[in-house]
């Protein structure tokens, strides 16, 4: 349990600002420059001898330390950007693997599209974010970075942001200086590790192998699909036979009319059940229609895996 401190105690914080207005941490500040707090800009003591772990002291004042590694990481991380930007090191976010089941933990550098990083900037939706990542030339926040200390992102904030965030440890972003932010609650686009990478590319190779073969096979119809509006080409799939062939999705249960030549009722298989006094179960006659697309070479059915996603009204 920690001891809660009064607001004109002393305490240690994890970076200071030098003379040329630059954050320092305790391992690369030097003896003899004289370094203020970041948030109240008053004298702080560099504490480098050989007993004791080098570190800064603020003295008894105003600030708190909580609200001072709060303010210190958000300003590590856009320094570290503006750095990045000027040919230093490559700020990077430690990330787990989107792969189910993979516990892996892996670096990812930070986008080639972000030009800088601002904190406390408003977003369309009208949240203020901790460090905003901006996009090259335009200047607009295209994904957050939220810096914990002693509260979360709220539930509330998490779902309207409106854009891709990540949540950090302040402690851990003041100890990396900014350049390392090890993520805590991951909203940005999925990432695989290095063992898994190859999977996305199999994956986006299928999406636009799929989406060229349903291309064709639309050039190929005999009939425009301006004629159906109630229908949309949901995939690309195998009929029974074999051959590729057009999967047609609409809204609600039954399909509407006009109703393309491709969307055809069939019988539902049938059904098995018993009857009183029967030794053994008895065949009954199918008595459902389902919808199906087929196929335009030899009307087959197609495979029953791609079936049309019948959204509900």
């Amino acid at each position: 349990m920690t001891r809660a401190r009064g607001p004109d105690a002393s305490f240690r914080i994890p970076a200071a600002l030098a003379p040329d207005g630059r954050l320092v941490v305790p391992a690369s500040a030097s003896r003899g420059t004289k370094y203020r707090c970041p948030e109240c800009c008053g004298p702080v003591d560099l504490h480098a001898g050989a007993k004791k772990r080098r570190h800064f002291h603020h003295r008894a004042g105003a600030c708190t330390a909580e609200s001072i590694v709060h303010l210190t990481a958000k300003r590590l991380v856009v320094q570290a950007v503006s750095e990045w930007r000027a040919g230093g090191p490559r700020v990077v976010f430690v990330r787990g693997c989107a792969h189910e089941g993979c516990e892996a933990k892996t670096e990812q550098g930070i986008p080639a599209k972000v030009s800088a990083a601002a904190e406390e900037r408003a977003l369309p939706s009208g949240h203020v974010v901790d460090v905003a990542l901006l996009a090259r030339g335009l200047e607009l926040p295209i994904a957050a970075i939220e810096i914990v200390h002693t509260h979360a992102v709220d539930a509330v904030k998490a779902f309207e942001l409106g854009i891709p965030w990540v949540e950090a440890e302040a402690a851990q972003v003041c100890a990396d200086a900014g350049g390392r932010v090890v993520v805590t609650r991951d909203r940005f686009v999925p990432w695989l590790c290095a063992e898994h990478a190859g999977s996305r590319g199999r994956a986006l190779k299928a999406t636009r192998e799929e989406r060229a073969t349903a291309a064709a096979l639309v050039r190929r119809l005999p009939f425009a699909l301006t004629d159906y509006p109630g229908y949309r080409i949901e995939a690309a799939a195998r009929c029974e036979n074999g051959h590729d062939a057009l999967v047609f999705g609409w809204e609600g249960k039954e399909p509407p009319w006009p109703r393309p030549p491709l969307v055809v009722a069939v019988a539902s298989d049938e059904d098995w059940g018993f009857r009183s006094g029967d030794p053994k179960p008895r065949r009954l006659l199918a008595f459902r229609r389902a919808y199906a697309s087929v196929c335009a070479i030899c009307a087959g059915r197609v495979e029953a895996r791609a079936k049309p996603t019948r959204r509900k009204e």
